[in-house]
């Protein structure tokens, strides 16, 4: 149980159904100038949004930028509100399950979501992470899309995954999968070449759309530290639940996101010209996942390159050799 407080909380009892909610997470400070910039840039309705900010450190530099900027906004949408968990932070744990949950930052993030799930009152929602840029039309774009066919239940944008190296190829954050239960046998991140809105199995939650009712049913038989989900699944087995429940999960490969990979030097932008379609397959006799298998059909060629393009690198290193974030003014 999170036991964090609201720092800004305009939202009024009689108002909390009405409009949308549109819920920012946050982790790192680093990533608030970056985020921000972009966010300026959406095409926002924002009258009708009541924007839910989710702090979930215990970092006093993160919630020294986040809130003055929530004070900004509170003049500008619906409501605003600034909920800092002050849970400690946890390291990256791989591996085929999460024997060791409770010890990473799956923890943190599994605690955040039961915590939202109480504060969403609203018939629509839509959520952004804070190392996830994405096209200035996404909001409008993906609930234009699930408002328009009540059986779909969660529209995504398409981002891709990150690591330390502009040349190293990454997945899409969008899957099919087959399961036995709620266990991932085999999951397949599809081609970065695809057209139009797709029917997907699973995906990532960095950038999407949902009916509140439908986000709520993922969490219904769902434990993550007792099913002993994979460290790569904990939002893919979640998603792939709503699908479970009778909701249509969509993908909008027209809009393209951004995913921030963050070092103590310099964030690295990875995009479509650094995805590959790949695999993983749960291997019985090993006991754990082959990841990372790279898609090909009968006869192709091997690749000539890494990538189709470096990622985009941004240096946080001034040339004396200091931190240097972008100006939150």
């Amino acid at each position: 149980m999170v036991k964090g407080k609201f720092l800004i909380n305009t939202l009024k009892k009689s108002d909390e159904k009405n409009g949308i909610t549109l819920i920012i997470t946050f982790s790192r400070r680093a990533l608030v100038p970056f985020f921000f910039a972009a966010f300026e840039n959406m095409q926002l309705p924002k009258k009708e949004i009541h924007l839910l900010i989710y702090d979930n450190t215990e970092d006093e530099p993160l919630r020294k930028g986040l809130e003055p900027l929530a004070r900004k906004y509170a003049l500008q949408f619906r409501s605003v509100r600034l909920f800092k968990s002050y849970l400690k932070g946890k390291g990256s744990i791989s591996g085929s399950g999460n024997e060791q949950f409770s010890c990473s930052k799956l923890q943190n993030i599994w605690s955040m979501w039961l915590s939202l799930r109480r504060m969403i009152k609203t018939e629509f929602m839509f959520v952004l992470e804070d190392d996830t840029i994405c096209p200035p039309n996404a909001f409008k774009r993906l609930l234009k899309i699930l408002q328009r066919n009540s059986r779909v239940g969660f529209v995504t944008a398409i981002e891709t995954g990150r690591n330390p190296y502009p040349w190293q190829p990454v997945r899409l954050g969008v899957h099919k999968v087959r399961m036995q239960g709620l266990k991932v046998l085999e999951r397949h991140s599809l081609s970065p070449f695809l057209k139009g809105v797709v029917p997907i199995d699973a995906s990532g939650v960095y950038c999407f759309a949902a009916r509140t009712k439908a986000y709520l049913s993922g969490f219904e038989g769902y434990d993550p530290k007792k099913l002993r989900v994979p460290f790569f699944g904990l939002d893919n087995v979640f998603t792939y639940n709503i699908k479970q429940h009778g909701w249509q999960l969509l993908a909008d490969f027209s809009l393209w996101c951004s995913h921030l990979q963050l070092s103590t030097s310099r964030i690295i932008a990875f995009s479509k010209d650094q995805a590959v379609e790949q695999y993983d397959l749960w291997v019985p006799k090993l006991h754990n996942y082959a990841q990372g298998i790279e898609a090909k059909k009968k006869g192709q060629r091997a690749r000539r390159y890494q990538v189709r393009k470096f990622a985009p690198t941004f240096s946080l290193i001034d040339d004396e050799g200091e931190p240097e974030l972008p100006s939150l003014s």
